[in-house]
């Protein structure tokens, strides 16, 4: 996460640097100068060094100042990630959502990965439900973003639900392969073994229920016929 973060953040930057430079008549406002002090902070840029406390004040001097700023939640959902303050977090990454929605310069895929983000709040908060709902959300609105399916499949084989895991990769591997999903390969093969070891389990016990039945049965048969003779 940290390293797709560092990527985001690092675009949005830019974005900001280029209107800048662009319109150079106008200024950034306040808003958008503590946004790119609190992204210095937070990415260690400008020679400033890494500090996430920092970061996240400027990120919430940028939001005082314009409440629906986009970026300014975004990053400050994930500073309170790093904080272990999903709570906080998950109230940024909704923030982000609702401004996503009203703006038409946030695509799909954009919000995509912030509806990924939220579920992780949510998974490591212990709501699994809330988080399989965000993770499939995610993958919805961008089937090719490898981090929502790769959330979704580990969400699943966490809840031990091997099948529907084992279904939702390959349903990943068809819409978005990548190698980090080698890591669920074994959990898939031992639950493909204990499935086989069940069939054989049943197959065995199946085998000998039978076998009593007929053992019963023909043990009736002879007694029934033991007796006529007697008579």
């Amino acid at each position: 996460m940290a390293e797709r973060f560092r990527t985001i953040s690092a675009a949005l930057g830019l974005l900001l640097v280029l209107w800048a430079t662009a319109t150079p008549a106008q200024t950034p406002t306040q808003a958008q100068q503590y946004f790119l002090q609190g992204r210095q902070y937070h990415l260690g840029e400008g020679g400033k060094k890494v500090d996430v406390e920092k970061a996240l004040r400027y990120y919430l001097q940028a939001l005082r100042a314009d409440p629906q700023f986009y970026e300014a939640h975004v990053n400050a959902g994930k500073a309170y990630y790093a904080r272990k303050d999903y709570v906080r977090a998950i109230k940024h990454f909704n923030a982000a959502i609702i401004s996503a929605r009203g703006r038409d310069d946030i695509s799909a895929q954009a919000e995509a990965r912030i509806s990924s983000d939220m579920g992780g709040c949510y998974y490591k908060a212990g709501k699994l439900a809330d988080a399989e709902k965000w993770f499939r959300g995610a993958v919805g609105l961008d089937p090719s973003l490898v981090e929502a399916h790769y959330n979704l499949i580990n969400l699943l084989f966490s809840d031990e639900r091997e099948e529907e895991a084992i279904r939702q990769m390959a349903i990943a591997t068809e819409a978005a392969p990548s190698e980090r999903y080698g890591i669920f390969r074994g959990r898939q093969a031992t639950q493909e073994s204990k499935a086989e070891s069940d069939r054989l389990i049943l197959i065995a016990v199946a085998a000998a229920i039978g076998g009593a039945v007929l053992i019963t049965i023909v043990y009736s048969l002879r007694g029934g016929s033991t007796k006529g003779t007697r008579k």
